[in-house]
């Protein structure tokens, strides 16, 4: 709500859209929780994860019914309940409806999130103003808003030192005695009572007392010697516009600007870059002033950087224990060499299903690897123990790869069909791991078929490779040596 709103303005404004959803035979469930309790009681400002709960505040937990049993989608709800909202209930500052649950994203921070960052406070609120416009214009964009602005009423008492001193008060102590006045300070607890819980009592003002600035100048401050003057007559009371939230961003002082997409149209990356470059481009950025992207472009980028890394770690032990199993580098080198091919199959499968290459997509990918790799492990190995009966070559890979094709198919189709229902008809709570299903399929089936002709080349390239290099550099000819009955742990 607006800087200043009561809570039973904020209650009211909560009851009308409790109202608005319950229009809804969607909703099933709405749990409201408004304004902030005090220090005293269980206060976190962790609770809602978007800002300080305030009085002036709501937070909605909304529980819709299964996306199979309803016929409007969850953004058409989301849409309607916040259109309706602005138009019709007065004084709502910012209304935001975030997804969450299935959603593998879900933060503190909207999708499409940007900071201006800066030292002043007034210089902040204009530009994150301008930014937010630039938001609102942007295709694409829906429900924008900023996190603060500088409209929360606020007044600076400035105390005449020699008047004060007159009374032997001190600015700590006239400041303690306004703040406590408006706003009020607990009586302090003589006994407890066993098994009861103890009411606290909250001493102030009454409200028609601390209305406006009139009231504050006329409250009166008692000396030390128990004389009480008005407040007007030690200090100077002057309005000063105050932010409704002091954000920071490591050690700086910014203000976010955030906002949604919605599915089918741009996705939030391209939102973040697209709202940056035009700002970037239309507002003259003071010096120390600038803008930066966060939401899920940061998110992603650094889910990015851990999982290629969990990925290169992966395919280095895989390296490592196909070293100890053939004993030798360069079979296991070939096998490596397969995995890029499941990528073609991994793209061209999320572009025909329309799905970005996210951090599912690269945790399906860690285990597409594992998978892809049984392949070439598979055909490699039959091969070899062909080569080591003393059968040629190429009589080897004739006769290897009918005998592993069966197996092959059998282990992708399997994980194809298990795939199936999570890329094609995922169930409520699994829509987010849709590109999980689509990646593994279409990689398995793309790298099972292009490792099919692969590994046989490959493995042949590779043992020219070595006859070459043996009578290049070592002036010799190499041949695959024969052993009549081989156990694993005597091969080369």
């Amino acid at each position: 709500m607006a800087p200043g709103t009561s809570f039973a303005e904020t209650e009211r404004a909560a009851t009308e859209i409790e109202k608005l959803f319950a229009k809804y035979p969607e909703v099933e469930k709405v749990s409201t929780e408004i304004g902030a309790e005090s220090m005293f009681e269980s206060f976190t400002p962790f609770y809602t994860g978007y800002a300080m709960p305030q009085v002036n505040g709501a937070m909605f937990m909304i529980t819709l019914s299964d996306k199979d049993e309803r016929k409007r989608n969850i953004w058409q709800i989301i849409d309607g309940v916040q259109a309706e909202a602005l138009a019709t209930i007065p004084g709502i500052r910012r209304f935001q409806i975030k997804e969450m649950g299935s959603d593998v994203m879900a933060s503190s921070l909207a999708p499409v999130a940007l900071i201006v960052y800066g030292k002043d406070l007034d210089q902040l609120a204009k530009i994150g103003d301008k930014v937010a416009k630039i938001a609102k214009n942007t295709p694409g964009m829906h429900q924008v808003a900023t996190s603060w602005s500088l409209d929360q009423p606020s007044y600076k008492i400035e105390v005449n030192p020699q008047r004060a001193q007159e009374l032997g008060l001190t600015p700590e102590e006239i400041s303690q005695q306004a703040y406590y006045s408006l706003r009020g300070g607990l009586t302090n607890e003589w006994y407890r009572l066993p098994n009861l819980r103890q009411d606290t009592v909250l001493v102030r003002y009454e409200e028609k007392d601390r209305r406006n600035s009139f009231d504050l100048e006329n409250l009166y401050v008692t000396a030390a010697d128990g004389t009480q003057v008005p407040l007007k007559s030690l200090a100077d009371v002057t309005y000063e516009p105050a932010p409704t939230l002091v954000e920071h961003d490591g050690v700086r002082r910014v203000i976010s600007i955030s906002g949604y997409y919605r599915k089918g149209e741009a996705p939030s990356m391209d939102l973040t870059m697209d709202v940056q470059m035009k700002a970037m481009s239309q507002i003259n950025f003071p010096p120390g002033y600038g803008i930066e992207a966060r939401g899920d472009m940061t998110q992603m980028m650094d889910s990015f950087a851990r999982l290629l890394v969990g990925l290169q770690i992966a395919i280095i032990f895989i390296f490592l224990v196909l070293v100890a199993q053939f004993r030798g580098f360069l079979q296991p080198l070939q096998m490596i060499f397969s995995l890029p091919l499941e990528l073609s199959g991994v793209f061209l499968a999320l572009f025909l299903a329309h799905q970005a290459f996210s951090t599912v997509s690269i945790m399906a990918v860690i285990v597409l690897t594992g998978m892809d790799i049984t392949t070439a492990i598979l055909l490699i190995d039959m091969i070899m123990r062909y080569r080591d009966r003393g059968v040629p070559r190429d009589q080897a890979v004739i006769e290897a790869c009918p005998q592993r094709l069966r197996p092959i198919l059998m282990t992708s189709m399997i994980t194809m069909i298990v795939m199936a229902p999570v890329a094609f008809f995922p169930k409520t709570g699994m829509d987010a791991y849709q590109p999980l299903g689509t990646v593994i399929i279409g990689g398995l089936l793309i790298g099972t078929v292009l490792s099919l002709f692969d590994i046989p080349i490959m493995h042949t390239y590779v043992d020219d490779l070595i006859k070459w290099g043996n009578r290049k550099f070592l002036k010799r000819e190499w041949e695959w040596q024969a052993i009549d009955s081989v156990d694993d742990g005597d091969r080369d």
